[in-house]
C-alpha cells in the first residue's frame, strides 16, 4: 500500500481523537467484544441486562468436555493422539451432544460412551485400541469399557477379569 491508500486505511483505523482503535472479536469462551486503544484496554459498552457476570456453566457441556478430556488423556497415554484420531473424538462428542440433550440424566454416562465410540471408530480404521497390557499369551486384544452404560467407566480386560484403569487414567 502506498500514498492515498495508506492514508485512507489509517483514517478508517483511527478512533476518536485520532487514536488508533483496533477491534478484536473473540468467540467461544469470551462472549463480549473488547476494543484496544494505544493507551490501553477499553471495554465494550455494556448491553442492557448485562451485569458483567458470566453465565453458569451448562452441566451437559461440562460432561461433554470432561468426556473429551478423559478420552484424549487415554489416547495421549498410549501415543495415538494424532490429528485424525482427535477428529474421531470430536465426532464422537458431537454425536453424544445430541444424545445427552435428549436424555440429560445420561450425562454421567457420556465419558464411557465417548470412549466406546472412539474405540469403535479406531477399530474400523486402524485396529484394536487400547491393547491389554496384562495378557502376554495369545492374540492381542483390546480392553473394554465397563459398565457399558453407567457412571464411573473403567477399562477392563475381559479375559483376565481385571480392572486396568478408569477411563482417562491409562498409563
Amino acid at each position: 500500500m502506498e500514498g492515498e491508500s495508506v492514508r485512507t486505511f489509517a483514517a478508517r483505523a483511527a478512533g476518536a481523537g485520532g487514536v488508533p482503535l483496533l477491534k478484536l472479536s473473540f468467540t467461544g469462551w469470551v462472549t463480549d467484544e473488547r476494543y484496544f486503544r494505544a493507551s490501553g484496554l477499553v471495554k465494550a459498552p455494556v448491553r442492557p441486562g448485562d451485569n458483567g457476570a458470566m453465565d453458569a456453566p451448562n452441566p451437559l457441556e461440562q460432561a461433554l468436555h470432561a468426556a473429551r478430556a478423559l478420552v484424549l488423556a487415554d489416547l495421549a497415554a498410549r501415543d495415538v493422539a494424532e490429528a485424525d484420531v482427535v477428529s474421531l473424538v470430536e465426532d464422537a462428542v458431537t454425536h453424544r451432544r445430541w444424545w445427552v440433550e435428549q436424555w440429560p440424566e445420561g450425562a454421567a454416562y457420556v465419558a464411557g460412551l465417548v470412549a466406546q465410540d472412539v474405540q469403535d471408530a479406531l477399530l474400523e480404521r486402524y485396529g484394536r485400541w487400547p491393547l491389554c497390557p496384562v495378557c502376554d499369551q495369545g492374540d492381542p486384544h483390546a480392553l473394554e469399557v465397563e459398565p457399558e452404560l453407567g457412571p464411573d467407566p473403567r477399562w477392563v480386560c475381559a479375559k483376565a477379569g481385571v480392572v486396568i484403569a478408569p477411563v482417562g487414567g491409562l498409563r
